[in-house]
């Protein structure tokens, strides 16, 4: 019976070294991953979400064997990444963002009869998987085009492909729906879930917040090479002070009053933001006790006043999570 755990990450940790200097003697080391320990579940789509430069893409690399850990240990579908490799690459995809990794001389249809010969997808079943997997992507029309023909959108559709030709059990989706317009992005997405309906777990990193809070079940922050978060959306919510923010905006507003707002009932958080002339105050909301009204009242000195609420959004989560870790 297949294991409810599909990947297991503990202390892993990855330092890059490069060398300058007029002899290279001069050593600078880069520590990507600072410990991270991971739990992905099976048939979820788990999301890693982070700014540019937090390790995303090295944890991702080691996840799927391209990189060796400097220390700690990750499993993935039960077998070591680094001792059982490759034993491991045969039932799991990869799809990296950007446009990489294609024969654009010849078709899309010859591209994946090559990379099916690499998965070891059995002769006999070749052509009609291809077939498959063109139809279930959208490039069927397409499919004897070459690739140096084909759009973006086209182009990252075909990575798509051929990362689910040979039927992976665990799919690793490195920003797929980076660079696309709506409409590709929209068929991508939908192709997500569809995969996660024929029973493969997704591994998702993106940096589109609506994208992550659409389709994922659990997700992790990562900052600066370690995880500040993991949970359901409705958690890190929780985690950041509650499913309500108001927003507050005025021409400045004095250090007194700032700290008559904090004290208001069920006010988690305060961020203060510069908007040209105008200033925001963002409150973070746990409770039902404090309304748009309440803050009016407390603030009733200012006569051009704007007070809005709205449901906390996941990039809400976010900016407070990664702000809070680089402070």
């Amino acid at each position: 019976m297949p294991t409810p755990t599909v990947i297991e990450a503990r202390a892993v940790r990855r330092v890059f070294e490069s060398r300058k200097g007029f002899l290279f003697t001069d050593v600078t080391r880069t520590e990507a991953l600072r410990g991270v320990d991971l739990t992905v579940e099976r048939g979820e789509i788990f999301g890693l979400l982070g700014p540019n430069g937090a390790g995303k893409t090295t944890l991702t690399k080691i996840l799927s064997t391209l990189l060796i850990p400097t220390s700690g240990e990750a499993k993935v579908l039960g077998l070591d990444v680094v001792r059982q490799a490759a034993e491991l690459r045969p039932r799991i995809g990869l799809v990296l963002g950007g446009e990489r990794g294609l024969y654009y001389r010849v078709s899309a249809r010859e591209n994946l009869r090559y990379f099916a010969d690499l998965f070891g997808v059995p002769l006999d079943q070749r052509a009609a998987r291809i077939d498959e997997v063109l139809e279930r992507v959208g490039l069927s029309a397409a499919a004897d085009r070459r690739v140096e023909e084909f759009s973006r959108g086209m182009k990252q559709k075909l990575h798509l492909a051929r990362g689910i030709l040979h039927r992976p059990e665990l799919l690793f989706l490195d920003e797929p729906t980076i660079g696309l317009d709506p409409k590709s992005a929209r068929e991508t997405r939908k192709l997500i879930r569809a995969l996660i309906e024929d029973g493969v777990t997704i591994f998702l990193t993106t940096h589109y917040m609506f994208e992550a809070e659409e389709l994922c079940h659990r997700l992790a922050v990562l900052s600066k090479g370690q995880i500040v978060a993991r949970d359901t959306v409705a958690g890190l919510r929780r985690l950041v002070g509650g499913d309500r923010t108001i927003e507050v905006e005025a021409y400045g507003f004095e250090d007194e009053e700032i700290e008559t707002v904090r004290r208001l009932p069920g006010v988690s958080r305060v961020v203060s933001e510069e908007f040209g002339p105008r200033l925001r105050l963002t409150l973070r909301i746990a409770t039902s006790e404090t309304t748009p009204d309440d803050v009016r009242a407390a603030l009733a000195s200012h006569a051009e006043l704007t007070v809005r609420e709205r449901p906390t959004q996941l990039e809400d989560v976010y900016l407070d999570l990664v702000e809070e870790e680089a402070n």
